[in-house]
């Protein structure tokens, strides 16, 4: 399961580890969940060593602003606390690990 991110734990999570993947989200969104199905395989074949969290854009919409989110899903990798890339809409499992894996060689 995803961390929901919100004000308090934002800036923590994105901290906590090496990887951290926040997922821009809503509620109604069926890329949004085929998408976040995918990030769970990739946590699983990672180890459990990257953190997957999600925004919902509904409740933040400042930070999907922030942060330039015009649709979703779109993810962000955050690598050693800095948001260094992003994919928009639905990738598979092999296609999001080629893509952590390049951007943090």
């Amino acid at each position: 399961m995803p961390i929901t991110l919100n004000e308090e734990n934002f800036y923590e999570t994105i901290q906590s580890a090496t990887v951290v993947l926040v997922q821009f989200t809503s509620d109604f969104c069926g890329s949004c969940q085929a998408m976040a199905h995918s990030l769970e395989q990739v946590r699983e074949a990672f180890d459990e060593s990257i953190i997957i969290a999600e925004v919902k854009t509904i409740d933040n919409p400042d930070w999907a602003e922030a942060f330039a989110v015009q649709s979703t899903p779109t993810v962000l990798l955050f690598y050693k606390g800095k948001n260094t890339n992003r994919l928009t809409g639905v990738h598979t499992k092999s296609a999001v690990s080629k893509w952590i894996r390049e951007v943090v060689a």
